[in-house]
């Protein structure tokens, strides 16, 4: 089964995958299991987007597929089977002045497949709201996402906003977006930048590996 979901996932063939997880979940398929090829099959969507086999349009099919998955009432997740995955929570959001939602939306999808619990707090949020869902929700992550060039001056208010409420040396910041470069993130304070989501997920993954050493 997991093969033949994985490569239905791939090839993003909507149809097929709700098909095939409605039927093996019937037959007792255990939700880790389909979880499992959702993941790998959306690492293979990523891998594919890298190596431009792929377009940002089927990075979004691949995320409305796995939103249609999880939605279904066979695949409501027990607190047990969401832990088994877990791998840390990020507040994510786009920033003040920008209502670009694209590139965030994909982010979040891709990472709450990969294990991650997304906090997704919208699109032109103020440095506030980032700071407080900071501290609702213990985040030890942070993206930031941004496509016009006002959004580099809206992610360095909200990297000092995080520093001012005595919560950056706590947390690591990624920021999102085209227009980004090293110089840009410097200048943001941001510890990270990525122009794709694939590469901010792979990113994130590291940073949590690294933590996972030290412990």
């Amino acid at each position: 089964m997991n093969e033949s979901l994985v490569k239905a996932i791939t090839d993003l063939n909507e149809d097929k995958v709700i098909k095939m997880v409605k039927d093996e979940m019937k037959k007792g398929a255990r939700t880790q299991d389909i979880l499992a090829a959702l993941q790998e099959g959306m690492d293979n969507v990523g891998n594919l987007y890298e190596e431009s086999e792929y377009f940002i349009a089927d990075l979004i099919m691949a995320g409305i597929i796995f939103r249609e998955v999880l939605n279904l009432k066979e695949m409501k997740l027990d607190k047990g089977v969401a832990n088994e995955n877990y791998l840390g929570d990020i507040v994510l959001g786009t920033v003040k002045g920008d209502l670009h939602d694209i590139g965030k939306d994909i982010f979040a999808d891709i990472a709450t497949s990969a294990g991650f619990v997304i906090h997704d707090i919208g699109v032109d949020v103020a440095p506030y709201k980032f700071v407080n869902k900071i501290i609702e929700t213990n985040a030890k992550i942070v993206g930031m996402s941004g496509v016009l060039s006002l959004a580099i001056t809206s992610m360095k208010d909200t990297v000092d906003a995080i520093e001012k409420a005595g919560l950056r040396d706590n947390i690591k910041i990624i920021a999102g977006g085209n227009l980004l470069n090293e110089d840009a993130c410097r200048l943001i304070g941001a510890d990270e930048f990525t122009n794709n989501a694939t590469e901010g997920l792979k990113v994130c993954k590291e940073w949590v590996k690294a933590v996972d050493k030290e412990i």
